[in-house]
C-alpha cells in the first residue's frame, strides 16, 4: 500500500526494462535477414528484434496492443542496443555474479509455465524456448549488476544528500478512505464513494481521533487500507520516499504528533498521525537500503548514458515506416495500438509498482 512510482528504483525500474532487452537470434532455414539498426561495433536484425518482442509482449502483455507505435518500437530499439553494448561492457566477474541470479529466475520462471496456463500458452504461441528466455534474463540481468558495479560511497551518500524528502524515515499511523475499489477477480474498478462522501468520511474518523478515539478502534472502522488498517493504521520506519507523492510530501512536513487535515492522493483521503521522523544518513541504512539506494544512483548512470554516450554511437534505426508494409515474419501478429498509448518520451514502464 503507498508504494510511490519514483523512477530512481533501478532494480524495479531495470525489470520492466530487462523485458525489452532480449539478445538471441534465431534465423530461419533459408529466410533472409535484414538490418534494422547499426551502430559502432554491431548491428541488429529484423529476425532478432521480432523475438525480442514476441518475449517482451509475453513479459509484458498490457504492451501489446501498442507495440507497434513506431515511436514506442524504436525506443525499444534504442534501449535494446543500449543493453548490448553495456553488457559487453561488464567485467567477467560481474558476469559471474549475474549467473547465480540467472540460475534462480530460471528456476522460477520454468516453476511458472507448470503453474501458469496463460504463461505456458502464450510462451508455446510465440515459440519461446528456455534458452531464449535465459538469454533475455542473462543480458537484463548482466546490464543491472554491471550499472550497480558503477556506484560508489559517496555517489550514494551524495544522492541521500541531494533528496531528503525522499531519504527520511518515518513512522506513521493513517487512515484511508477510498473512493474507489478493484474487483478481485476482474480487476475492474468500482466507485465505492463520491469524492465528496470519502472526505466527509476522512473528517469524521479525523474528529473521533482528535477527541481521544483509539485508533486500533476507528482504523479498523474506517479505514480501506488492508496494509494496515488491523494494525492501528501503523507504518513503522518506513523510508519515506517510498510513498505516493502526496502521502510523501505530509509525512515530510506535516507535525510530529499532530493528526493533520485529510490529505488527498489517487485512492482516496488519507488521515495522518506522524509519530517519528530521523533523517537517513548512509551509515544507518539496512542493507536492504543501500541496495535500493545504489539502485538509484545506477538508473542516473543510466540515464547519462542514454543521454551522453548513445549519440556518439552512429545509431542508425531501420525500422519499417508507418506507411511501409513489414516484411513477413515470426514477430507475434498486433492489433490496432490502444486509443490511450503512453506518450512518446514513455519508454518501456520503469514504475516503482503503484500503490495500494
Amino acid at each position: 500500500m503507498l508504494h510511490g512510482s519514483r523512477k530512481s528504483a533501478w532494480r524495479t525500474g531495470a525489470l520492466l526494462i530487462v523485458a525489452a532487452m532480449l539478445v538471441m537470434t534465431m534465423a530461419a532455414c533459408g529466410a533472409k535477414e535484414t538490418e534494422v539498426a547499426t551502430y559502432k561495433g554491431g548491428n541488429v536484425t529484423d529476425k532478432e528484434f521480432n523475438k525480442y518482442l514476441a518475449v517482451f509482449t509475453i513479459m509484458q502483455p498490457t504492451y501489446e496492443q501498442i507495440i507497434e507505435i513506431p515511436q514506442f518500437k524504436e525506443q525499444l530499439l534504442q534501449q535494446y542496443i543500449s543493453y548490448k553494448i553495456l553488457s559487453s561492457q561488464a567485467s567477467e566477474e560481474t558476469k559471474k555474479a549475474a549467473d547465480k541470479d540467472i540460475k534462480e529466475q530460471m528456476k522460477q520462471y520454468k516453476a511458472a509455465l507448470k503453474s501458469n496456463a496463460d504463461l505456458k500458452a502464450a510462451v508455446d504461441a510465440k515459440k519461446v524456448k528456455d534458452k531464449d528466455m535465459e538469454n533475455y534474463l542473462k543480458l537484463g540481468t548482466t546490464v543491472v549488476a554491471h550499472m550497480n558495479s558503477q556506484v560508489t560511497d559517496d555517489e550514494m551518500k551524495a544522492e541521500i544528500e541531494a533528496n531528503p524528502i525522499d531519504y527520511t524515515r518515518v513512522s506513521v499511523r493513517h487512515i484511508l478512505v477510498s473512493t474507489s475499489t478493484t474487483d478481485p477477480a476482474t480487476q475492474e474498478q468500482k466507485e465505492l464513494r463520491t469524492d465528496e462522501e470519502a472526505l466527509a468520511r476522512a473528517k469524521e474518523a479525523k474528529a473521533k481521533l482528535v477527541a481521544g478515539g483509539d485508533w486500533a478502534v476507528i482504523a479498523k472502522e474506517y479505514s480501506d487500507d488492508p496494509g494496515s488498517s488491523a494494525n492501528g493504521g501503523l507504518y513503522a520506519d518506513k523510508k519515506n520516499g517510498d510513498w505516493v507523492e502526496e502521502f510523501k510530501q505530509a509525512a515530510y512536513k506535516q507535525e510530529v504528533g499532530v493528526i493533520g487535515d485529510p490529505v488527498e492522493t489517487q485512492y482516496g483521503y488519507h488521515v495522518i498521525l506522524v509519530e517519528k521522523r530521523e533523517k537517513m544518513t548512509f551509515e544507518n541504512l539496512t542493507d536492504t537500503e543501500k541496495e535500493q539506494l545504489k539502485s538509484a544512483v545506477a538508473y542516473a548512470h543510466m540515464n547519462k548514458f542514454m543521454t551522453d554516450e548513445m549519440p556518439k554511437l552512429d545509431v542508425v534505426i531501420k525500422l519499417p515506416k508507418a506507411e511501409e508494409k513489414t516484411p513477413a515474419s515470426d514477430a507475434p501478429a498486433s492489433d490496432n495500438p490502444a486509443s490511450d498509448a503512453p506518450a512518446k518520451d514513455e519508454a518501456p514502464a520503469t514504475d516503482a509498482p503503484a500503490a495500494k
